[in-house]
Order: structure tokens, then C-alpha cells, then sequence
């Protein structure tokens, strides 16, 4: 163990030579010199040929050249150019035009708009939509958004890019992340995701031994991503549908010559924030200055514990992919290959994955039947290393980290006391968790164009999602955590299974003015679920691998639910400026009793496009475009377990079991329920404002929403005795969201050398807890609420609460009493005891501190979130950023509350201790203070990339890149991270900054 733990100092100390490496290689990049020689000069005007205005900052470029001008503010232009040129004019909003000049000197071009822009293509659920079309709320991101850097899943693209949208993760390589749309609820926010057509199991269906479900996915793959928002977009999904719906599209082929891209990287990762604790010679001063008596004990050694468990962080990344198609048959392909290995800032975390795809179209029968294929293979390996920057914090600085005459504990220092803290990197070494998976996506798409009947055509869609994972872990013999049992060894194996069947036909049909467009379908969607476990003590070695010998225990179970749907939706309007979309679905989930398994999710939306009106003719001027849309609808949400409506039995834990003579038999018990559980509603509305300025150059839409969920699904405690539980899953209240949000999407600046694009999102957000347990009156007044929100420092304590009047899980605080400075009150008297009344308080005037003075304190969800893409070009270079800001949000600073105290200097053995003990003085614990929920609003640059294309090469485009991620981050919060989803800081796996140097060809 010790030449082991010595080679890992060796492999630290290369990966941080490599690191330095690639920050000196980081500055170097190519410069690209061109001429150009000139003959003669030509000039004119650029205009709009609808209107006859002139268009300053139009593009005027030789083509072929990088020779070219930009008009001035009259739209004129000059233009030096050798004989025989050829004009490439353009501008934003407009057809590009090319003029041939011939002999003429003065050239005066008219440019016509661009409606392209109008008539994208946005894919919505069961079809797709025109965007000037669209009437509910959806945002759709492409390519050349999405976040750049080492990216393990495709949910990662669209953090700060989709108002409304939160996506937070931490620093755990491959690790999972909580996705909430317009705000949260108490139970099952995850929105739906949709990949090609394929619905996923809730939460993405994942399985044992992977982190982030979506790991089996080649990020590189994704064409775009829609985010369906309020009801009239996401009733479609019905079920599901409450949460939103996130559509992930990947590539298809395009007809011509294969093309064969490459793109691969190599990133390392440094941990640039760590705990506030004390160093080995702020501890002995520490020691010295309040408890003295332990001074002659310490240790002789300064060691960095952060440092010891954590290391630069190596990663490698390679894709490949095949495109094309073959005009004569009508069939397009696209292949693609992703290996990557992505190692954590915390020694023995990993992510390690291979990613294959393929994707084919076919056209057949005079391009009657279209036939698509889709096949997302991933293959997972991972290390589960334990998260011990706590312990590394906490532990003791004046100690070692062996002690070669321990070989009972593996030759490591630890203490004898059994409830002390583990040393952190004998817990690395001597704990082994390893997971694999293997997830594999296949589906048909066919479409048949009936030819007699026009307008008409047949769908379907039939797919499966099959998702595998293993896990094993081992805690050691020699581990700290193995003395009671000897060593411990966990394995799992998981199966999901989901299958798809869906038909449904679409008919499209113009009549006069009127356009009707009409969808009407059968879903059937079945999910299973097989678990096999075991778990077991005492550890020994047979035939070369470690198995429990004692109090092994199996279990295993399967499980299954189906998903019965029946939808439709209507699309009409009237002379393109009165738009209606309706739509209906009816569900039938085998998750509830029969009585309530139907569920019925309706939802309409208008939309108005106000430049189509006779009398808008002078807002042309200053609009391109002008809509108003407004939508109400109702959608559902079944995220809960199986089978909760019916009574099952299952053991006993083994400390309940019955003694029968010297035999001890575990009991089976009922599980309590509430037999008539029913379907989670939420009610949606939303008015929102599309515009359009500058002929394109500014676009802007800006919502207004109320999400009200009904029902809530939430396991309460019950009273005894009036179940066969203490607690049963229910539908109990209400919680209501509402807010706005603002998209803005710029051209900022367009020269002939030189372009910049910007995207902003700022959205707003309030949400309240309107009903809890259905009670009123009287007996709401009584009800405190449901405690939530765990923290450590301590046994069985909680920081949040559900309550009615509240945003969802305020923290819960007593109110601490400050000096004039800001600090907290602890000894008033001077007589040396804190105690709880000098330092709190009292709310209710009664003498006494307790919790009948606690108080609603703050929250943990941001009022406002902010994204801000700027991309820029200039000639051969492009550089790009993605800055995000979350504000209002709170978070609990448990790292600090639970260690920053002076009795925890000798609490059982000598432990290191936060630097806020320093600030509040603080002698004993003072978990439920206020002082520990700080402001943790934070403005990040999440990343910055910057590239450059060689233009010189003849046989590919080649593109040279670097990236760094988690550049820096602005914000008053005293913690390591201020974005936290739930807002408990409690020693999660730290961020780090990522620097990347790739490169990416095309032949």
C-alpha cells in the first residue's frame, strides 16, 4: 500500500508537469498572412427592394477574396477590384446576391428580404412547425450556441442558453445534473427528453454503476435541441409533459461525397477553490490559543490533506464521424465513433466512455415512404472514488499520512477512536467502486405519403431503449470503515427496458385562406425494471478476487409499468395571420388504481401576426416581424414509484426480526397506501410577445407565466394508526410558479472581416407553496409543515421547510442577534458561557429557545437566471463565451456550520476546523443559525473557446481550438461554490477549471 500511494505522489507530480505544459502551449496559435492586388475602383448604392431604403453595413466582398468593404451609413459603398470580378453582396435578413461587374464603374443593388429566417423549421412533439407559425413557447438552440469544452452528455450543451432553464451539476467527471424548466415542485421536475423521437424513462433511466444517464449519447452528435415550455407545447406528451419536454434532434447525412470529420482533445482540469480550513500553522496557533492542553500531542508533520486527494486531472477525447448519401438511391448516412476518458480533479474518479451511432435515411417509391434508422450505442466504465473532502478538511494537519508500524490499518496513520475521522486517503486507497453500463437506443421512423388522398400521411415509430449497469464495491480489511465487519463488498446488476410503439397520421389541407393542419394518434410505452443485489461482511480473498463470507444477503426484484396514450392536435390558420393550435391526450398509466389510471390533458393557444393586418403597414418600418401568442393547457405528472395505490409485503429490516429460540426471523410486513392516488396536474398559462427589428439583425420574444400543479404527489407522514405505514405516498395541495422571460438574439456587429453575435435570456421566477394536506382554516393555521432539507453536524437535522405561504424548502432558521458590525451576537454578559437566549431571538417572548423560534429565513431558488453567448469572428479567428448568472438564490453553508466551532478542536481527537470559528467566535455548534444562509447570487464565464481555420489547406477545413472551462466566478458567497442545486453546501465534489487544446478536420 505504501509503494502504491508513492507512485500516485509520482503520477501527481507528471500530471502537474503536463498541466504546466499545456498552459505555455495555450499562447501559441497560427497567424495568416494574405495580399491582394487592386486595378480599379467601383461604387454604388445597397438598398431594399421592398421598400427602397438604403441599408447601412451591408456586406460588399470580391468574391473568392477576402477583399471587401461595408456600406456607410447611407448604404453606399467603394470598392477597389481587379478586372473580371465578381460582387458577393449580403446582409443580415436579406438573400445574398452576387453581380457580376463587367466594365461598369457604379453599381446600385437592391437585396430582397430573407424570409428563411420566418420559415425555420422547429420540431415540436409528433411533427414540426414553421416558427412563424409557432404559437406556444419553444426554444430551440443549434450547434453553434451549444457550450464548448469537455462535454460528457448533451444535457450539458444548453446550461445558460434557454431562459427559464437551470441546469446545475458539480465537478464529478460524467456526473449527473437537475434540470428544473419555470421554476420547481416538490416531486418529480425533471423534464421529459425526447431523443429522435424516443421518449426516456423519468430522469433520463438510469441504471446502477453509470452517473448521467445520457452518458451513452455522443454530444457531437446533437444536429439541435427544442425546449417545448408551457402547456400548448408540451400537452402533446400528456403524462409527462408537466416539467417540459426537451427534443434532442442528432445529425442526419446530406446527399453527395462521404465526408469524414475528426475531432479530438486533450484538457486538464485543476481544483481552483477549497475549504476554508486551517493550515498546519494556523492549527498549532490554533491549538496554542484555545486548547493548550493538546499542544504537546500534536503531530510533527504539515500535511496538505486537500492536496494529497486531490491531483490534476487528464482527459482525452476523440471523435469520428461518416457522412453522406447516394443521389441514385435516395439514401443518406451518418456514422460516428466518441471515445472519452475523463479523470476527476479527486483521485480514483473517473469517466471513461465509447459512444457509436448510426444513423440512415431512405427514400423509397417515388419519395412516398421515407424510412429512418436510428441506432445510439454507449458504452460506460466508472470510478466511484469516495468523496472525502470533508474528512481531508477536517482532518488533523500535524499528521502524517503513513505510519508503516500500522499494517493492521494497511500501514496508515489513523486514530484509535472509532468515531473519529477517517484519514481521507486511506479511505481513497482502500475503498474500490467501480460501475459499468451499456445503453443502447434503436429506432424506426416511417412515413408513407398516401397518394391518393393529398396532404395525408401514415406514421410510425417503434423503438427500444435498453439500459444495462453494474456495480461493485468494496471497502477493504484494512478501512477504517471495515472495523466492526471486516470488510464489506456491495455488487448490483440492473436492467431497463423500455419499449415503444407509436402510429399516428397527419393530414395537411388548404383550403381558401384557411390551412389546417391535423395529427391524431395510439402510444403504447412499456418500462421494466430487474434488480439483482448482495451485500455482504467479512472480506477474503477466493480465487484472486474479494467475496463476503459472512451475513451475506441477496435481493433482487422486477418491476413494470405501462404507459397507454391516445392524442391529437390541430394547427389551423386563417390567411396566415390568425393562428390556433389545440390539442388533446388521454393517458392511461398501470402506476395508479383503476379508478384513477385515466388522466385527460387538454390545452389550447392563439396566436396573432400583427404585420399581416392591413393597418400594420407602418410598423413594417421598424417590425420584420410582430406576433402575439397567449395559451392555456393541462399536463400531468406520474413520476412516483409502482404499484403505490395497492398493499404489498416485503421483509423487515434485520434489527426488526422475532426471535424463535436461538433463531432470529426478520418479519413481513404491509407496505401502507393510499389506495386512491391519482394523476398530478399541472395548469399552465402563458402570453407572450415575438418581434423582430432591423430586418432581422435584433429578434425578441418576452413571456409572462402561472404554472399551478394540483394534486402534489409527496410521501407525508400520517397519523398512527391510520395506516399500515407511518408514511404513504399522496396527492396533498398545490404549489404555483410564475414569472417572466426575456430572449434577445443580435447581430451586433457584420463587416466584411469582422462579426459578432450575441444571444441573451434573463428570466424571473417566484414560487409558493398555496396548499399543503388540503387543510384550511383553523387547522392550517396549526400545521407547521414538513421539515426538510437534511444537513450533517449532527444527528437527524433538517434546514428547510414545506410550508403554506412560502416558497418551496425556505430555509428554517433561528434569527441570530448582530452586532453593530455584523457579526454575530455570542456572549452578552461576559460571563463566558454562549448560550442560546444571549445569542438568538426569542420569537414567541416565552424565556425560552426552542423551536417554536424558528423562523422562515430566505430561499434556496434563484428570483433571476441570466445567459449571455457572444460569438465573434474575425477573418480566420473566432472566439467564443458563454457567461450565466443565477441571483436571489441562498444557500446553507454546512461546510462552515458543522466545523467551525472551538470544541471541535478536541471533540473526541484533535481536528482541524473551519476559519469562520475565527469570525463568529463561536465555542459550541450552531447548526440552525442564521448566520450560515448567505446571498450566493454568482455571475460566471462558464466558457470561453477560441479557434482558428486554415484557409491554406487544400484537402480538408482544419480548425485549431482551445478552451477553458469555468473561467472565474463572481459572488459574495464565503463557500467553495455558490451554485447549488437545493442550497445546502455539505462538502460536495468540487469544480474545477478545465483547459483544452483541440483540433477538428473535415475531408
Amino acid at each position: 500500500m505504501v509503494h502504491f500511494y508513492k507512485s500516485q505522489r509520482q503520477r501527481i507530480r507528471w500530471r502537474q508537469l503536463c498541466a504546466r505544459t499545456l498552459l505555455i502551449g495555450m499562447s501559441v496559435l497560427f497567424v495568416s498572412l494574405g495580399a491582394y492586388a487592386q486595378e480599379r475602383q467601383v461604387r454604388g448604392t445597397i438598398s431594399d427592394y421592398s421598400t427602397g431604403e438604403t441599408l447601412p453595413g451591408a456586406s460588399v466582398l470580391v468574391k473568392g477574396t477576402t477583399n471587401g468593404v461595408t456600406t456607410d451609413i447611407d448604404g453606399k459603398f467603394a470598392l477597389s477590384i481587379p478586372d473580371g470580378a465578381t460582387l458577393v453582396v449580403s446582409f443580415i435578413g436579406y438573400e445574398t446576391e452576387e453581380i457580376i461587374v463587367g466594365s461598369r464603374s457604379v453599381i446600385d443593388i437592391a437585396l430582397m428580404p430573407d424570409i428563411q429566417s420566418l420559415n425555420e423549421v422547429v420540431v415540436v412533439g409528433y411533427g414540426s412547425v414553421e416558427k412563424k407559425d409557432v404559437t406556444g413557447v419553444v426554444s430551440k438552440v443549434d450547434a453553434k450556441n451549444f457550450n464548448k469544452g469537455v462535454i460528457n452528455a448533451p444535457d450539458k450543451l444548453l446550461d445558460g442558453k434557454v431562459a427559464g432553464l437551470q441546469i446545475t451539476s458539480n465537478g464529478d467527471p460524467g456526473g449527473g445534473t437537475s434540470i428544473r424548466l419555470r421554476g420547481v415542485s416538490i416531486n418529480g421536475e425533471f423534464p421529459l427528453i425526447v431523443i429522435d423521437g424516443v421518449p426516456l424513462d423519468g430522469g433520463g433511466g438510469g441504471v446502477a454503476g453509470g452517473r448521467n444517464p445520457l452518458n451513452f449519447m455522443n454530444p457531437s452528435d446533437v444536429l439541435d435541441i427544442t425546449v417545448l415550455k408551457d402547456a400548448s407545447a408540451a400537452a402533446i406528451y400528456g403524462a409527462r409533459g408537466a416539467n417540459g419536454v426537451i427534443i434532442i434532434t442528432t445529425k442526419s447525412g446530406t446527399t453527395g461525397k462521404p465526408r469524414v470529420s475528426y475531432d479530438g482533445g486533450y484538457s486538464a482540469s485543476i481544483l481552483t477553490r477549497r475549504p476554508d480550513f486551517l493550515d498546519a500553522a494556523q492549527y498549532r496557533a490554533a491549538i496554542n490559543l484555545k486548547a493548550p492542553q493538546e499542544l504537546n500531542d500534536l503531530g510533527d508533520a504539515n500535511t496538505d490533506w486537500i492536496k494529497e486527494v486531490t491531483q490534476v486531472a487528464n482527459t482525452m477525447q476523440h471523435n469520428i464521424s461518416l457522412s453522406g448519401g447516394f443521389a441514385n438511391t435516395k439514401t443518406n448516412y451518418h456514422a460516428s465513433v466518441n471515445y472519452l476518458k475523463n479523470e476527476g480533479v479527486m483521485r480514483f474518479t473517473e469517466n471513461e466512455k465509447l459512444n457509436l451511432s448510426l444513423k440512415l435515411n431512405q427514400k423509397l417509391f417515388n419519395d412516398k415512404l421515407s424510412i429512418t434508422v436510428n441506432s445510439k450505442n454507449g458504452f460506460t466504465w466508472d470510478l466511484f472514488g469516495p468523496n472525502v473532502i470533508g474528512s481531508a478538511s477536517a482532518f488533523d494537519p500535524t499528521r502524517p499520512v503513513l505510519d508503516p508500524d500500522n499494517t493492521l490499518r494497511g500501514g496508515y496513520f489513523q486514530w484509535d477512536d472509532a468515531l473519529a475521522t477517517p484519514n481521507p486517503v486511506a479511505t481513497q486507497e482502500l475503498t474500490d467502486n467501480q460501475g459499468n453500463t451499456f445503453r443502447n437506443i434503436s429506432n424506426a421512423d416511417l412515413e408513407y405519403k398516401v397518394p391518393f388522398i393529398d396532404g395525408l400521411s401514415l406514421k410510425a415509430n417503434l423503438a427500444i431503449d435498453y439500459n444495462r449497469g453494474y456495480y461493485k464495491g468494496i471497502a477493504y480489511p484494512e478501512a477504517k470503515e471495515s472495523l466492526a465487519n471486516g470488510g464489506s463488498g456491495t455488487t448490483t446488476d440492473e436492467v431497463r427496458f423500455n419499449q415503444l410503439y407509436e402510429y399516428y397520421g397527419n393530414y395537411k389541407k388548404k383550403v381558401g385562406v384557411h390551412n389546417f393542419d391535423i395529427t391524431a394518434g395510439y402510444a403504447w410505452q412499456n418500462f421494466t425494471l430487474e434488480r439483482d443485489s448482495e451485500f455482504g461482511d467479512s472480506l477474503r480473498q477466493v480465487n484472486g478476487t474479494w467475496q463476503p463470507t459472512y451475513n451475506v444477503r441477496q435481493d433482487s426484484f422486477d418491476l413494470e409499468n405501462r404507459l397507454i396514450s391516445f392524442f391529437a392536435r390541430l394547427n389551423y390558420d386563417y390567411q396566415g395571420k390568425y393562428l390556433l393550435t389545440a390539442s388533446i391526450r388521454r393517458d392511461g398509466s398501470s402506476k395508479f388504481g383503476e379508478s384513477n389510471r385515466w388522466g385527460l390533458f387538454p390545452a389550447v393557444a392563439l396566436g396573432w401576426r400583427v404585420l399581416e393586418e392591413d393597418f400594420a403597414e407602418g410598423l413594417k418600418s421598424v417590425f420584420n416581424e410582430l406576433k402575439v401568442r397567449g395559451s392555456y393547457g393541462i399536463t400531468g405528472n406520474e413520476q412516483i414509484g409502482n404499484y403505490l395505490y395497492a398493499t404489498y409485503y416485503r421483509y423487515s429490516i434485520a434489527g426488526a426480526s422475532y426471535q424463535f429460540g436461538d433463531e432470529y426471523v426478520r418479519t413481513i410486513r404491509p407496505t401502507g397506501v393510499d389506495p386512491n392516488i391519482k394523476w398530478e396536474e399541472t395548469a399552465s398559462l402563458n402570453i407572450g410577445i415575438d418581434a423582430g427589428f432591423f430586418a432581422g439583425r435584433l429578434n425578441t420574444s418576452i413571456e409572462y407565466y402561472q404554472k399551478d400543479v394540483y394534486d402534489l404527489l409527496y410521501n407525508i407522514a400520517v397519523p398512527a394508526g391510520s395506516n399500515l405505514s407511518d408514511r404513504v405516498t399522496t396527492n396533498i395541495g398545490q404549489v404555483r410558479n410564475s414569472g417572466f422571460e426575456l430572449n434577445l438574439d443580435a447581430v451586433a456587429y457584420d463587416r466584411t472581416d469582422f462579426r459578432w453575435d450575441l444571444s441573451y435570456n434573463v428570466s424571473y421566477n417566484k414560487n409558493e407553496v398555496i396548499k399543503l394536506d388540503n387543510l384550511e382554516g383553523e387547522n392550517l393555521r396549526d400545521f407547521p409543515g414538513y421539515p426538510t432539507g437534511g444537513i450533517s453536524g449532527d444527528i437527524g437535522n433538517t434546514i428547510q421547510i414545506l410550508r403554506v405561504g412560502e416558497p418551496i424548502n425556505a430555509f428554517y432558521t433561528y434569527k441570530h442577534k448582530r452586532n453593530a458590525d455584523g457579526s454575530p451576537v455570542t456572549d452578552v454578559n461576559g460571563d463566558g458561557i454562549q448560550s442560546l437566549l444571549e445569542m438568538y431571538e426569542d420569537i414567541n417572548e416565552d424565556g425560552t429557545i426552542n423551536e417554536n423560534d424558528l423562523v422562515v429565513n430566505e430561499k434556496p431558488f434563484p428570483n433571476f437566471l441570466m445567459g449571455l453567448t457572444s460569438n465573434m469572428s474575425y477573418k480566420n479567428w473566432d472566439l467564443a463565451m458563454t457567461f450565466k448568472a443565477s441571483l436571489g438564490n441562498y444557500v446553507y453553508n454546512n461546510v462552515a456550520s458543522a466545523n467551525g466551532y472551538f470544541e471541535r478542536l478536541t471533540d473526541r481527537v484533535t481536528n482541524n476546523i473551519h476559519q469562520s470559528a475565527f469570525e463568529t467566535n463561536f465555542n459550541r455548534r450552531n447548526l440552525f443559525s442564521d448566520y450560515y444562509v448567505e446571498n450566493a447570487s454568482f455571475v460566471r464565464l462558464d466558457n470561453i473557446s477560441l479557434g482558428y481555420n486554415f484557409q491554406n489547406v487544400s484537402f480538408a477545413k482544419i480548425r485549431a481550438y482551445t478552451t477553458v472551462q469555468n473561467v472565474f466566478t463572481l459572488t459574495g458567497y464565503s463557500g467553495v461554490d455558490p451554485e447549488i442545486f437545493g442550497g445546502i453546501d455539505n462538502n460536495l465534489y468540487p469544480r474545477s477549471i478545465t483547459f483544452t487544446l483541440g483540433v477538428n478536420a473535415t475531408f
